[in-house]
């Protein structure tokens, strides 16, 4: 390879606008070694001395004024030439000058832009110059996956995300609830466990490769955190009226004979196909028309119509149309969603204090969070439901669907309950009933129920 890329030559030269007036022939040169480039400014017949040196930009974005800088550019030129919008042009030709040549030196177009990008990042270009098109695509998508990653998580790390001093943070800052106080310990229950929100990853495999996003994994009812941060919980009784549905979503779909060969003609063109695009249409007309001069008639009345915006032509005419082959088709998974009721009646000073605990509990969980720098809305806190089988805690019932994450929507207190105001000695309602409406973060797919033959529900 070259100790540089670019030169004087005419395809390399390129003008700044941002510099007003006569702006022309500017040039980089890039070092090969180091990755920072050079800008010229072509001086009529190369100049006495050569080109005039504007100056040279490092990796970093560093500027290093060339001998040259003050000569060429006036104070104003000076400033605006330093200024981000002109610094986006310099870059964007240095890295054409760079494709540019070493597509002259027989690298694959793909694989040298992969280089040049690597060059004036990080210095160094360490992808083999030899390396096909295909290759370099893939290396490219995944970097540039990791650099949204990379930029992500900064963003969700920065000062600017932390939530605000007066939040709840950290394992248990909500507490752990329980109502009735006396429940019996071998009674079914259910276990409203408070979860830091935290987002899927991006890239399903182990490692954050592969495609689409990675898996939440579920919580088990005893409480173990794994990855997750447990903020806190509540035991309920198990409400009446409880149940689940599970769903998808089909939509009605057609596609006529004309469609399903126009595709045939669209994947040619894309150059898919084993035929160009003059012979699909070649085969389109003898595969649809045949030899029936009334069939091809029809062809022609179709797109005529479509042709001048007219619908229907065919059918207000003859009253026919060709066949729409309709047929319902999954669109896409649905989300569960949750209602659920329960009546909270103190009996004692104790329990009435736990009941306000819960209410205030479910909704603080529940709320929006606030950064510290106001400029920010955090995701609320998430819950992980369980029906618990036996009061042990430590086995979700087999015998009532499985609920993955939820977000609570809403949450309702009815304070009279009874249609009544009426209140204890020291001010406590007698009775209060908290409704509270939760969806799944994600839906239920065929893999959650697994493939044994466990004796149980799932989800």
């Amino acid at each position: 390879m070259a100790d540089t890329y670019g030169g004087r030559n005419v395809e390399n030269r390129f003008s700044i606008p941002t510099l007003g007036g006569d702006n022309k022939d500017f040039y980089t040169l890039l070092d090969t070694s180091t990755g920072s480039y050079e800008v010229k400014r072509v001086q009529p017949g190369g100049g006495i001395f050569g080109d005039a040196e504007v100056g040279t930009f490092d990796t970093e974005g560093n500027f290093t004024p060339g001998k040259d800088f003050k000569s060429v550019l006036d104070k104003a030129g000076q400033k605006k030439f330093l200024s981000e919008e002109t610094r986006k042009i310099l870059n964007t030709q240095a890295t054409e000058t760079g494709v540019r040549s070493q597509i002259e030196l027989g690298v694959p177009e793909k694989t040298a832009r992969l280089r040049t990008e690597e060059l004036l990042k990080k210095g160094e270009a360490t992808t083999d110059p030899n390396q096909s098109n295909e290759e370099s695509a893939a290396q490219s998508a995944a970097e540039g996956l990791d650099d949204l990653k990379k930029d992500l998580n900064e963003i969700a790390n920065s000062e600017f995300a932390e939530a605000a001093s007066g939040t709840r943070k950290g394992s248990g800052s909500f507490g752990n609830f329980s109502y009735p106080k006396g429940r019996n310990q071998s009674q079914d229950f259910m276990k409203f466990t408070l979860l830091e929100y935290k987002p899927k990853t991006i890239g399903s495999g182990a490692d954050g490769g592969g495609f689409g996003f990675g898996d939440r994994v579920r919580k088990g009812p005893n409480g173990e955190s794994g990855d997750r941060t447990i903020l806190g919980s509540c035991s309920l009784p198990i409400p009446g009226g409880i149940k689940d549905e599970n769903g998808c979503d089909w939509q009605g779909d057609t596609m006529n004979e004309l469609q399903i060969q126009g595709a045939a003609i669209a994947r040619s063109v894309l150059g898919q196909g084993d035929k160009d695009p003059g012979q699909a249409g070649e085969a389109l007309a003898a595969r649809i028309g045949g030899n029936s001069e009334d069939l091809k008639k029809a062809i022609a009345n179709v797109f005529a119509g479509k042709a001048v915006g007219v619908q229907r032509l065919m059918s207000r005419t003859t009253g026919m149309i060709f066949n729409p082959n309709l047929e319902l088709l999954f669109d896409k998974p649905t989300l569960r969603g949750f209602q659920f009721s329960f009546d909270l009646t103190p009996r004692s000073k104790e329990e009435a204090d736990e009941v306000i605990k819960i209410i205030k509990f479910f909704k603080q969980g529940m709320s929006p969070i606030r950064s510290e720098s106001n400029l920010f809305l955090l995701s609320p806190h998430v819950f992980q439901v369980h029906y618990v089988l036996n009061g042990d805690g430590n086995q979700d019932h087999p015998f009532i669907g499985k609920m993955k994450e939820c977000a609570m929507t809403n949450f309702a207190v009815d304070y009279t309950p009874q249609q009544n105001y009426s209140t204890l000695t020291d001010g406590y309602m007698t009775a209060y009933k908290i409704s509270m409406q939760m969806k799944e973060l994600e839906p239920v797919f065929n893999d959650d129920y697994g493939t044994g033959d466990e004796i149980e529900i799932g989800f």
